[in-house]
């Protein structure tokens, strides 16, 4: 959803997911990459992004990934580069006019290494939710860490490897259902996503609930940053139901499903809808994993307040 509206200003690139990036900065922050080795792969990683969305190489023409370019605002252009004639072979002659649009997961405090980059300007935009509304999501993939080949994420230590984010829990992560890793991931996250925010002032923060309520002071502010018009702005946000009256009420795409975003409903108030979910999930994890979300929680609305 956010993709979409960042995706609407002329100066950014078409959304691309990079686990390459990812994967880099998180080596570097562990310290299992050597710092002047991983910045130069960095460095290289990025003008290799520059070149590639110049002659639209590797751009996503997929028509139902949510990256896809075909949904883009800008998707006339890339096809046009796509079929243009070859130029000069100089990397000057594919810088592009917009900055380039990367998507990652999780980077949190590891994403501070892209500011040792000195020919590099860094932007970042770092989207939140509340931990009992990423619970289901969470359930539904946190089994797939270091088991399923459609996985990317960064595992660390002996076996049974954790994935790098978990810091408090790592001798007890595998030992415990879904329903228990979902609750100590998120709760680890939270609590990392806490400091971060805190130790870096230039990171424009949209907190999920009040965003979809009322978009319009993120949106300038992200029109701020970006320091750029949008186009196709309305109708992206039409897609996205945008604003809402439900925090719920979103695109039923079938993507989501996994997450049991289908389940969700407008039929509750915030109130009832939050005080239900926050039942449901005491009533599947034990009181220790639950006080551990549970304090999550309490430090998400501490931050960012409530919607209701």
């Amino acid at each position: 959803m956010l993709m979409s509206i960042v995706d609407c200003f002329s100066n950014v690139s078409i959304p691309r997911f990079d686990y390459q990036l990812e994967q880099i900065c998180i080596g570097l922050f562990e310290s299992k990459i050597d710092k002047h080795a991983g910045l130069e792969m960095l460095e290289l990683l990025l003008d290799q992004r520059i070149y590639d969305i110049g002659i639209s190489r590797e751009v996503n023409f997929r028509p139902r990934d949510l990256s896809s370019a075909l949904k883009s605002t800008k998707r006339l252009k890339y096809i046009l580069r796509l079929l243009a004639e070859p130029r000069v072979n100089h990397l000057d002659n594919y810088r592009i006019e917009e900055k380039l649009f990367l998507i990652v997961h999780q980077l949190l405090e590891t994403s501070n290494v892209l500011l040792n980059l000195p020919s590099k300007q860094v932007k970042r935009i770092l989207s939140v939710r509340h931990p009992y509304y990423l619970f289901d999501h969470w359930t539904s993939y946190v089994d797939m860490h270091g088991t399923s080949p459609r996985d990317f994420t960064v595992m660390l230590g002996s076996e049974p490897q954790t994935p790098w984010f978990i810091r408090e829990n790592q001798g007890l992560f595998n030992g415990h259902s879904a329903h228990e890793k979902a609750a100590i991931a998120i709760a680890e996250l939270t609590c990392r996503q806490e400091e971060f925010i805190a130790n870096n002032k230039d990171i424009l923060v949209v907190d999920f609930e009040k965003f979809v309520l009322e978009p319009s002071s993120y949106i300038d502010r992200i029109e701020g940053l970006l320091n750029s018009k949008s186009r196709g702005l309305h109708r992206a946000m039409k897609k996205s139901n945008l604003p809402r009256i439900h925090i719920n009420n979103s695109k039923k795409a079938r993507i989501y499903r996994r997450y049991g975003s289908d389940a969700l409903g407008t039929s509750h108030s915030h109130r009832d809808d939050y005080l239900i979910l926050k039942e449901k999930i005491r009533n599947v994890i034990s009181p220790k994993h639950f006080k551990q979300i549970q304090l999550a929680a309490e430090q998400y609305e501490m931050d960012f307040g409530l919607w209701f």
